[in-house]
């Protein structure tokens, strides 16, 4: 584990892990090619779309480690 570091996101301070920091797309398995992940357009992943909107609402970044709709 990293240091805990503060930093703006989006306009926001937060604290991330030092290790971590902006590595989110590479852990995520949204980004890891799943056909239903349309990030910004429609007929987007409604799951992904509910937890981008909790990351907006809560100054958050949540990677998806698991998901039973990925599609290959």
């Amino acid at each position: 584990m990293g240091e805990i570091v503060k930093y703006e996101h989006h306009g926001v301070e937060v604290f991330t892990d030092s290790e971590t920091k902006g590595k989110h797309r590479s852990f995520c398995l949204c980004f890891k090619g799943c056909k239903r992940f349309k990030p910004g357009e429609r007929g987007n992943c409604e799951i992904a779309q509910h937890i981008f909107r909790n990351c907006q609402e809560y100054n958050v970044v949540t990677p998806v480690f698991e998901c039973p709709q990925y599609k290959v």
